[in-house]
């Protein structure tokens, strides 16, 4: 262990985030020395990614720790707020980071724990890096000033004066520099850091594909069922359910589409929403012969499974973006309802981020790479 190493702390949430850190890590491995706390998590002895991490040897991490985002309100969300800062301090008592590195900035734990190696190093010491988690890196997040400013005096009030309250993601004095899979078209407020790209070879080693191969065995998701990704030629993400009621008779569209997909004995797979409790809410499996894969299992993780062939259709969504830029080689189409227009304010993103558009599934046919009798 070379002590002169620079030392990095992860703190990511999402499950495209750890997936971000853990090729990050890999990839300068031979210059750093890392630590990573997954925070915001629901669980711990149930954490698939926690048990991962620990169980994997060839890890990039000395030490795995994970703190809880249990509680919804009031005191008990208070308190564990308390347990979580405390468990943070520890971490960086016991190792004292050069860069802390995160998902999103506006995450307290992240402000806290730059708060704290702050004090003792000065501002000037310590690094924060934004990893890129997605649309808002893109398209920003809608600035409301009065909803801000109050948000913003009741955490200081809260946690303590050295709360910064960023207008989007990756903005915010904290950070130093981003980590983008498209540096050239992050919002300005981000080009102002010092930017690099995220390169798609970090997620293609061999310490990857072991990371992966845990997570997705944890998910359930064994060898039978990976050997069905080779056969996929359809891939279907579904909105987020509050989505689903704004966009125009989705459900309706995608019904009639996997109706005719039958009928050409196509090999569709469909992944719900995380936020989906239910393993296939809309009867898919048995009304139109689709596989249905976990919905709590992350699309990232799955993303290097699929067949070169293959073509994958969503919407608006992040893991759309992700899809486009660890997965070069697939045909991936964002679906926009001309008529639908929760759907169109996204266009303008989609188009700068060089993600194709059809506007409707029956549109996908065209690209399917194999006879359709």
């Amino acid at each position: 262990m070379n002590p002169k190493k620079r030392k990095v702390l992860y703190l990511p949430s999402t499950p495209l985030n750890l997936l971000v850190s853990v090729a990050h890590a890999l990839a300068y491995s031979s210059e750093q020395r890392a630590q990573i706390v997954l925070i915001d998590q629901k669980s711990r002895d149930g954490n698939v990614y926690f048990k991962a991490l620990t169980s994997w040897s060839n890890s990039p991490f000395e030490r795995v720790e994970l703190t809880l985002g249990l509680a919804k309100k009031g005191k008990e969300k208070l308190n564990e707020r308390k347990a979580n800062f405390l468990s943070l301090s520890k971490v960086i008592k016991n190792f004292p980071a050069d860069v802390i590195a995160v998902g999103s900035d506006r995450r307290v734990e992240f402000q806290y724990a730059m708060h704290l190696r702050s004090k003792v190093v000065g501002r000037s010491n310590i690094e924060g890096w934004y990893l890129d988690d997605g649309l808002y890196s893109y398209a920003g997040r809608p600035y409301k000033w009065f909803k801000d400013v109050v948000n913003s005096l009741l955490k200081k009030l809260a946690y303590g004066f050295w709360w910064e309250e960023p207008q989007t993601v990756g903005a915010s004095n904290w950070i130093n520099q981003a980590w983008l899979f498209s540096p050239e078209n992050s919002i300005s407020a981000i080009k102002q850091k010092k930017c690099h790209p995220i390169l798609s070879e970090w997620f293609l080693n061999k310490e990857m594909s072991q990371f992966l191969e845990f997570v997705l065995n944890d998910y359930g998701v064994g060898q039978k069922m990976q050997s069905k990704f080779d056969a996929v030629d359809l891939f279907i993400l579904i909105p987020h359910p509050n989505n689903l009621l704004k966009m125009d008779r989705y459900i309706e569209r995608l019904e009639c589409f996997l109706e005719k997909t039958k009928g050409l004995e196509l090999a569709v797979m469909v992944k719900y929403h995380p936020r989906e409790n239910k393993l296939d809410s809309l009867n898919l499996m048995e009304r139109y012969d689709v596989m249905v894969v976990p919905s709590s299992l992350a699309f990232e993780f799955i993303l290097p499974k699929l067949p070169q062939e293959s073509i994958i259709l969503g919407d608006i969504s992040t893991v759309l973006m992700t899809a486009k830029w660890l997965r070069p080689d697939v045909t991936t189409f964002a679906i926009l309802n001309p008529s639908d227009q929760f759907a169109q304010q996204f266009r303008g993103t989609l188009e700068k981020l060089g993600i194709s558009m059809i506007s409707k599934f029956e549109e996908s046919l065209l690209f399917v790479k194999k006879k359709m009798a």
